[in-house]
């Protein structure tokens, strides 16, 4: 699916000196809190009420829609009092609610609770700390593509190094957020 409506998000961005984006958005019965990081053409999802969410990475301004989390996908369902699952009209909704939102930067805080419900199950590591050294594994690249995102696996991949998790979040996890590649620049050499 192509977000025609990103341009719009992400300068209002702009406009705004927001460098992750927090809103909310209603999709049938329920509120979905988003976090969106321009940097990382990153989003994370939690449906509110429900302790669950996903997460969706942008290629450019493409996305694929496949949800791969069950439960979310049945919250969805339930939202919009609707028997089937339909991730394409949660996008299209989503897509078409961008040009409206009243955006905020998010707190490490609100970062923290969205992304605790948005990730798969990988173990407790979600947060990212630092860069290794070293050629990204296949494990890693689903987990890279699932919590940081297209943009910074490709830098991953041509930089010949690996993200590091923690169990929690640390000034440079939202550094990270804000601008990947600064951040390795900054602290490449330390690690």
């Amino acid at each position: 699916m192509n977000f025609t409506n990103i341009p719009i998000l992400e300068f209002k961005m702009d406009k705004q000196s927001v460098l992750i984006a927090f809103f909310t958005i209603r999709y049938g019965e329920c509120n979905i809190e988003c976090v969106y990081s321009k940097a990382m053409r990153k989003f994370l999802f939690a449906i509110v009420d429900r302790n669950i969410g996903f997460t969706c990475s942008l290629n450019g301004t493409y996305a694929n829609t496949y949800i791969n989390h069950k439960e979310a996908l049945n919250a969805l369902a339930q939202c919009r009092n609707h028997g089937r699952w339909d991730p394409t009209h949660f996008y299209e909704v989503l897509n078409n609610s961008l040009p409206d939102v009243n955006i905020s930067e998010v707190t490490t805080t609100k970062y923290r609770a969205v992304s605790g419900f948005a990730v798969s199950n990988f173990e407790d590591r979600i947060y990212f700390n630092h860069w290794r050294k070293g050629n990204i594994s296949d494990r890693q690249t689903g987990k890279t593509i699932e919590l940081l995102g297209y943009e910074v696996l490709r830098f991953c991949q041509n930089t010949g190094v690996t993200p590091v998790y923690f169990p929690y979040p640390t000034d440079r996890t939202m550094a990270v957020m804000n601008d990947f590649k600064l951040d390795y620049e900054q602290n490449n050499s330390h690690n």
